[in-house]
């Protein structure tokens, strides 16, 4: 058994590759299993029940020596907690390569706006039929990354293979369907703050400065405002019990292309600002067009502590 892995705090793309994936290599006649390392949210959870999917079982481990393929990572904090006990043979992905193996492994590392592309990429290159169901997660998948490309991280690429996958899937209206997978990431009823941070959260080493990076993209920017001072509190404590340096959480406005960032301490504020020229907004740092963790905030910093 091969398994597909996606990345800690899942994703609807990190979750979609690793279903298409898998099925990509049954009909390759391998045996896959793709598998979550948490809970899926809101979004994802939309997008399996719309097309009828259902979700994949959640592991924290497996058996020694087992077959593994990382799908939209490569950083082991960001992966199954015993990946050094595992036969690691493919690593997929979109994001900036921070990998280090004992052994050559296949490797398709892109720049390109989503995980799910590659896959496409892959069932298209090599002629393999793709079900409509599988289609349309790929297309959900592609939607949710580039925030239907409004993202910088956008490229060509990802709307030529969208439109390839939709003569398959034949959604009819897609932007509606993107307000609808919006909508329902935004759909966090009572969720604890911790819970929210968490959503999809990653820690960065900046050349030996290590900071926690909250996102939340939304079409309900009211609802995490409304908790800033909660939100403060738990970054606080989260910064001290992971020992960084620094932690943010930023709201992003997927419509708007706007973000509000709410900081720890004053030290985040000092740096934040200065990097991103952010306007103070009663104690929110606003930043116009600023939507992209991966291609807009990371680099910034990793630039800004470059020179410390």
């Amino acid at each position: 058994m091969i398994y597909i892995l996606g990345h800690k705090n899942p994703d609807t793309d990190s979750v979609s590759s690793v279903i298409a994936y898998s099925d990509f290599l049954k009909k390759e006649g391998k045996n896959a299993e793709p598998i979550t390392l948490g809970k899926i949210n809101n979004e994802t959870k939309f997008v399996l029940d719309y097309f009828g999917i259902k979700i994949p079982e959640i592991k924290t481990e497996l058996p020694q020596n087992a077959e593994v393929i990382l799908l939209d990572h490569n950083e082991k904090k960001q992966s199954i907690d015993n990946l050094d006990d595992l036969n690691l043979i493919e690593v997929i992905d979109h994001h900036k390569i921070n990998l280090k193996t004992e052994k050559p492994i296949n490797v398709c590392i892109k720049p390109l706006g989503s995980s799910c592309t590659l896959i496409a990429e892959k069932f298209l290159e090599k002629n393999i039929d793709i079900s409509s169901q599988i289609a349309g997660l790929l297309i959900a998948g592609i939607i949710s990354d580039t925030l239907f490309f409004r993202s910088p991280t956008t490229t060509e690429k990802d709307k030529d293979i969208l439109k390839k996958l939709n003569k398959i899937a034949k959604i009819e209206n897609l932007e509606e369907f993107s307000l609808n997978m919006f909508q329902a990431k935004s759909d966090l009823g009572n969720i604890k703050v911790e819970d929210l941070i968490q959503l999809d959260y990653k820690e960065f080493d900046f050349n030996g400065h290590r900071w926690g990076i909250g996102v939340m993209e939304t079409t309900n920017k009211q609802y995490a405002l409304e908790r800033k001072k909660e939100i403060k509190e738990k970054l606080k404590l989260l910064k001290k019990r992971n020992n960084l340096e620094g932690v943010i959480f930023t709201i992003i406005d997927i419509l708007e292309e706007k973000s509000w960032t709410i900081l720890a301490e004053e030290n985040e504020k000092n740096v934040f600002q200065k990097v991103f020229s952010a306007v103070d907004e009663e104690g929110l740092l606003f930043v116009d067009k600023l939507v992209s963790r991966k291609k807009q905030i990371v680099p910034k910093l990793e630039d800004y502590f470059r020179s410390k």
